[in-house]
């Protein structure tokens, strides 16, 4: 669950507070981001995408700070920045929100990784699920199919609750790793219920806030839509969507996930990939 994390961190370094330093400063040749200049400006000149954020770093620093475009493809819509610009962060909920909850509780001795998720989450039930410990939900072990379409049979958020905790593993725990938005649904609900707390609530007090990640959270508030990114035009729900969780099973939950449903900017990613590269901490 980690990997695409690593990756992030690699290209996105930061210490506190952000320093902007020139790339020569810090040993990176300055035609390199050039040639990025030159990526991005293609793709929004082919139509790709109406904009992008892009936040570089190298060796504590950011050396490459830089909105392109506009966030929608008028062209009287906003334009991009990095700091500002909010994002649909999709499954990068799972690194940022998600596993880091996880390993706060398993830090505090609340979740320890060989615990079986039925001794957490009873509902939780079905053929071998009572060998389905945390460490399979977050190596993706946990023999959970990759989704479900709860969204075209859950009437209600608890309805697409219990269809998750219900599901029918494809094969046994430990065996098979196979990437699974319903493994990290359960994982949500079982750091929910260690907690006492709703997952957005654990990681707005626990991460978001005391990392100054200011731009992260879950269902964002109606008066920002201006500044987040539309997703798509023609989802199943019937409507545009723009500041509202993307992903369909997230949404039928109630829009806040373990796998889905976290939004952010690129410089708020730079902080907490910083945070990675610190092992764990940053700013004190």
């Amino acid at each position: 669950m980690l990997l695409p994390l690593i990756s992030l961190a690699t290209s996105l370094a930061f210490s506190d507070p952000l320093p902007v330093r020139a790339p020569r400063t810090v040993g990176m040749a300055a035609d390199r981001l050039v040639e990025v200049d030159r990526i991005i400006q293609r793709g929004i000149t082919a139509g790709a995408y109406p904009g992008a954020a892009v936040v570089i770093g190298r060796r504590g620093v950011a050396v490459h700070q830089r909105g392109y475009g506009r966030l929608t493809w008028s062209s009287t819509g906003p334009q991009v920045h990095p700091a500002t610009s909010i994002y649909d962060l999709a499954s990068l909920t799972k690194a940022v929100c998600l596993t880091t909850a996880a390993m706060i509780l398993y830090d505090e001795g609340k979740l320890p990784l060989d615990a079986r998720v039925q001794t957490i989450l009873p509902e939780f039930t079905g053929q071998w699920k009572e060998r389905v410990t945390i460490a399979h939900l977050l190596t993706h072990r946990s023999g959970l199919p990759p989704g479900r379409r709860i969204w075209l049979t859950a009437k209600t958020p608890a309805e697409g609750r219990e269809q998750v905790l219900t599901t029918r593993l494809n094969s046994m725990p430990g065996g098979v790793t196979d990437y699974s938005d319903l493994g990290a649904m359960v994982l949500g609900f079982a750091i929910e219920r260690v907690s006492r707390m709703p997952l957005d609530q654990f990681c707005e007090t626990r991460i978001f806030q005391p990392l100054g990640m200011n731009s992260t959270f879950y269902t964002p508030e109606v008066a920002l839509r201006p500044s987040i990114a539309p997703t798509e035009m023609y989802p199943p729900r019937g409507y545009g969507l723009r500041g509202e969780v993307h992903d369909e099973s997230a949404f039928t939950i109630g829009k806040v996930s373990g796998n889905a449903g976290l939004f952010g900017s690129a410089t708020d990613l730079a902080i907490f990939a910083q945070m990675m590269l610190n092992r764990g901490t940053y700013g004190g």
